[in-house]
């Protein structure tokens, strides 16, 4: 089967039988073999269940307790073959590049350039490392961009690796890139950041709009575990950098079970007290790529997850938290505040919004959210709105005018009319306003154990391969149980 929804699949004659909670297709995390398969409830817990016929029966947990799986919905109409440039020949998810069964726009293009990277991180999805493999080309990179914008709409452009700050002619990117996209992002581990006092005022004055800092932990002992070395003062170097350069920055813990979960307040904490840090992007371990941790003993649920943000950070309401619009529902979650001078978090009105607009209410466990199907390209749309106003400088975009290049790929309105120049009152107004921001997101990543397809439809976070493929990050970074790459 190659639907594109959330609804259940077709599971008769499968040996699976059928649930309440519907059913997706999956992979053989031996041999990748598409597969039909259940959700299934045990107790707290709602189990992704296939069975290969060469391998045997797989089943891996999805979710933990409330709020319950059941009611975590947000229907949509899918986008679907709006970006499509590839023929639908094996089925999903062998011919990514977008294939015309792919249900939802992007709302971020990453470009990846380079493999190098300057630690060796027990737990990374690309396998990135030390080594000699020539850095990517950035000229090419260039040339392709209005070709990525023009297919792609008005997207957040992020710039990755490898690690990025290791390319000689990064700025040369963020330059070129700041002239055609609304917001261009850098995703770092933040050790140059540390070391080159410099680094985060070139790259402001090229254009870049924030830094997706690589921050797992306050605690020396606990990135050893998860990044190989004792990197406490580096992070918050690199924080104190970007603060001194006036680049926001958003926070990514990569989080795992018994190793750093219990830090997320302490995160939390940390975040609120710099003004410069616009929030905490908290990513669930994942065992893609290289992975020396463990598997199911580490890997947090999104419920989990945001069950144990509110309780460590008080005052922070679970029932805030909504399904997104954007990007599969089982995917993320987001909060938004207002940010006092003393560290206080105050929900935004109408806080229940998720990344891409959800009604705010009561908690998802006793709160139906809205039941009629959403157009995936508002979803879309909102959330690069949210994206802008919630991390930028001045909380808006520093790059292009979002624009409707591609009918087919509509960019978001524009938050506000930018002028060449505007007044200095209205500067300080925009400044203000974007301190004062401060959100706290969750983006479960799949991997081949957890690979759900109708989820993988539904993503709007794709990686640029040139000259002219659209990958979606969780396909382009999956890997079999032995380590086989699907397609990085």
């Amino acid at each position: 089967m190659t639907g594109t929804d959330a609804g259940a699949t077709d599971l008769s004659g499968t040996g699976l039988g059928g649930t309440d909670l519907g059913g997706t297709e999956s992979l053989c995390p031996v041999c990748l073999r598409v597969l039909p398969a259940a959700f299934e409830r045990r107790g707290e817990e709602v189990l992704l269940v296939r069975t290969c016929p060469e391998h045997g029966l797989f089943s891996e947990a999805v979710w933990r307790g409330e709020p319950d799986f059941a009611v975590w919905r947000r229907p949509k109409h899918p986008a679907k073959g709006v970006l499509a440039g590839f023929p639908h020949d094996r089925g999903c998810p062998f011919d990514c590049g977008l294939c015309p069964e792919h249900a939802q726009l992007p709302c971020t293009i990453l470009l990846e350039i380079t493999d190098r990277c300057d630690l060796g991180c027990p737990v990374c999805f690309a396998s990135s490392g030390a080594g000699d493999k020539p850095h990517g080309d950035i000229d090419k990179f260039i040339n392709s961009l209005e070709f990525v914008r023009k297919r792609a709409g008005s997207v957040v452009l992020q710039i990755s690796g490898g690690e990025p700050t290791l390319h000689p002619r990064l700025t040369d990117l963020v330059r070129a890139a700041a002239k055609l996209f609304p917001a261009v992002q850098l995703n770092t581990n933040g050790l140059r950041l540390a070391a080159d006092p410099d680094l985060a005022v070139r790259l402001k004055e090229a254009g870049l709009g924030w830094v997706f800092l690589q921050f797992d932990s306050l605690d020396d002992e606990t990135l050893k575990i998860l990044r190989g070395r004792a990197l406490k003062k580096e992070k918050i170097r690199a924080v104190d950098n970007l603060e001194r350069a006036g680049l926001p920055a958003v926070l990514v813990p990569t989080v795992a079970r018994g190793v750093n979960d219990m830090e997320l307040g302490g995160l939390v904490r940390f975040g609120v007290a710099r003004p410069m840090v616009r929030g905490l992007h908290f990513q669930p371990m994942t065992t893609s790529g290289r992975n020396s941790l463990g598997g199911a003993e580490r890997r947090l649920t999104l419920p989990e997850l945001l069950r144990g943000l509110c309780a460590q950070t008080p005052g922070l309401d679970m029932g805030r938290a909504f399904p997104p619009g954007c990007e599969h529902e089982r995917c993320s979650f987001h909060l938004r505040f207002r940010r006092l001078p003393d560290g206080t978090l105050v929900p935004r009105p109408g806080g229940g919004e998720s990344a891409c607009c959800c009604s705010p209410g009561a908690p998802p466990k006793t709160t139906q959210v809205p039941s009629d199907p959403g157009e995936t390209a508002a979803g879309r749309d909102r959330a690069v709105d949210i994206i802008l106003r919630s991390w930028s400088p001045g909380g808006v975009g520093q790059g292009a005018e979002p624009g409707r290049e591609n009918p087919g790929a509509p960019g978001p309105t524009p938050l506000i009319p930018m002028a060449k120049k505007a007044p200095d009152a209205f500067d300080e107004f925009l400044d203000k306003a974007a301190r004062e921001s401060f959100s706290l997101t969750a983006m479960a990543f799949q991997d081949v154990w957890t690979a759900d397809l109708a989820r993988l439809r539904g993503c709007c976070v794709h990686v640029f391969s040139p000259p002219d493929r659209f990958v979606p990050f969780c396909a382009m970074n999956l890997t079999s149980a032995d380590g086989r790459a699907l397609y990085r």
